[in-house]
């Protein structure tokens, strides 16, 4: 037919400005802190949608990155790009922007653990300031990667030897529009940084910080220790026991409660606390109570399994809380190195948004789901 061609190129046209629309969602589904699922809802569109263009987006970078490291054929002279002058590929480059656009408060660190954790691209941070140079999203974040971290002057840094030793608690304010004010009370695991609660509740008496507690320990065990403050709800100056301390005396919990006016003893609550208030509850405007309650409860999540974390070395928070780290730094590196021997007892699979790594030791198979142990099976083939 005589008008095939011109059909096609407006089915073509057609075909890139739904996907630039999709690509738009992704962006406020990011900014939002919501998953692909609660997304595809809001903004009333389908599921794998979301989860094709992330896959899609992902293996062009892969697919970018293995070109621009494969050795160049003995008669061809290796040549830059005119359209990356800092040498990366494209996808490469676009990877960090985005990243920067939905970020613009995180540095070169961050932006480069992000690249090697989930999409097994490894960058200097030389080179990820010299992308974000070119396209003038330096902003204040500049000369992180020449920077070393300094501890302030007559501090000593603090970290538990493992996951359950020592769970730091505390209460903050939120304000919402038309709402009374409410309180989210956040629990974090001091060695792995791992959220165990982060809830939005009408008040701070005893008994709703019992609730918030007493659901993470049902979930995950109980620390212990537990660090606070000397919040009333807490702590007593009196001799008279209160009821918070009743429950931790039940559960055999040891009470460990801070110096007044010493911040630094809190410091990976609060640390958390205030990149919640920078990263989600000051951008977002909720439309109610139920609304923030489930918005942070998708922002903790994501702060738990996807993001890394400069504290602990780039690890993800449950990746060490469910001890697996170490496992996943090992693959990972092997898979960026495109030196994958599953005989060494390591595979890595990614599906969509989430990760399987399938370890073969002498004593069994154990499988995780995003860091946690989902099965395992011993060497006679028993599973447990």
């Amino acid at each position: 037919m005589p008008h095939t061609s011109a059909t096609k190129r407006r089915c073509d046209v057609a075909k890139k400005s739904d996907r630039k629309k999709v690509g738009e969602i992704i962006t406020k589904v990011r900014e939002l802190g919501l998953s692909y699922k609660d997304g595809a809802k809001k903004f009333g569109i389908k599921p794998w949608l979301l989860y094709d263009y992330n896959r899609k987006a992902n293996s062009d970078a892969r697919a970018a990155v293995a070109a621009a490291t494969a050795e160049p054929a003995e008669a061809e002279a290796p040549k830059e790009t005119a359209a990356s002058p800092v040498g990366l590929p494209g996808a490469v480059e676009e990877l960090i922007l985005t990243y920067r656009r939905e970020h613009p408060s995180h540095g070169f660190k961050r932006i480069q653990d992000l690249l090697k954790q989930k999409h097994l691209v490894v960058v200097t941070r030389k080179q990820i300031r010299r992308v974000l140079k070119e396209a003038g999203l330096l902003g204040s974040c500049d000369s992180s990667f020449d920077r070393e971290a300094t501890k302030a002057k007559g501090t000593r840094r603090f970290e538990a030897a493992y996951p359950g030793e020592i769970w730091q608690m505390d209460v903050t304010y939120v304000y919402i529009s038309r709402i009374p004010v409410l309180y989210l009370v956040v629990i974090v695991d001091d060695h792995s940084r791992y959220c165990v609660a982060a809830e939005l509740v009408r008040d701070q008496r005893a008994e709703t910080l019992i609730a918030v507690l007493h659901d993470a320990v049902t979930e995950y065990g109980a620390p212990q220790k537990l660090l606070t403050d000397q919040g009333s709800g807490f702590y007593s100056w009196s001799r008279e026991q209160t009821r918070f301390q009743e429950y931790l005396d039940d559960q055999k919990i040891e009470h460990v409660v801070s110096e007044p006016h010493s911040p630094q003893t809190q410091g990976k609550v609060e640390r958390l606390i205030q990149t919640t208030r920078d990263e989600l509850l000051s951008r977002v405007k909720f439309t109610g109570f139920e609304d923030a309650r489930e918005q942070i409860r998708s922002y903790v999540r994501s702060y738990n399994v996807d993001r890394p974390h400069q504290g602990i070395g780039g690890s993800r928070p449950a990746d060490r809380f469910h001890g697996v780290a170490g496992e996943v730094d090992r693959v990972e590196a092997q898979l960026s190195g495109r030196e994958v021997d599953p005989e060494r007892g390591y595979v890595i699979y990614k599906f969509q948004e989430h990760r399987v790594c399938v370890c073969t030791r002498a004593k069994g198979l154990q499988v995780y789901l995003d860091g946690k142990l989902l099965k395992e099976a011993d060497g006679d083939g028993s599973q447990r």
